[in-house]
């Protein structure tokens, strides 16, 4: 199995800390009405926390459960803390010997009424690599939209908040 999930979650990792690195901390924290009051900094928390949630699973040999994350206050309010955590998740990253590791998710699910229906099923590093990939992408394109609506000056590269199919599809590989 070749290394491209890696390569993906540190490339995805290194357009993230491009970005904060342009940011003011004013920026960074601001409550934005187009992200209906959160800010960039939750955003880059958000994104963060699910790889942290998945590293640390797989150095355990523990269950991944995305919806146990600690949510540090501290990464949304200090961008340099943020970077900080984007680098420790790029060093994990490059330590990862097993891709194909079996490791288990952990689901905590709520029906309409808000009653816990927690659920498991069997999964891989890899496959969980990949879908925090997706899922930064998705945040990714969240910020996008709010620097280009709030912040114009700030420059994104073309692959910022896009998905490496979707690059692909419009570049015509």
């Amino acid at each position: 199995m070749n290394n491209n999930v890696i390569n993906s979650a540190i490339e995805l990792s290194e357009q993230l800390q491009s970005l904060l690195t342009q940011l003011s901390e004013e920026q960074y924290i601001a409550p934005l009405d187009l992200f209906s009051g959160s800010s960039i900094g939750q955003h880059a928390r958000h994104i963060i926390e699910f790889y942290q949630c998945l590293l640390n699973a797989s150095e355990n040999n523990k269950e991944v459960c995305y919806e146990d994350r600690k949510r540090n206050l501290q990464i949304e309010q200090d961008k340099l803390n943020a970077i900080l955590h984007l680098e420790t998740i790029e060093n994990s990253l490059l330590t990862v010997i097993n891709l194909k590791n079996e490791m288990c998710l952990k689901v905590k699910d709520y029906d309409k009424n808000l009653a816990l229906e927690p659920w498991e099923s069997v999964t891989t590093f890899a496959r969980e690599l990949h879908y925090c990939n997706e899922h930064a992408v998705h945040h990714l394109a969240i910020i996008k939209v709010g620097i280009k609506h709030y912040f114009p000056t700030l420059e994104l590269n073309d692959v910022f908040g896009v998905a490496k199919s979707t690059y692909a599809y419009r570049k015509g590989k």
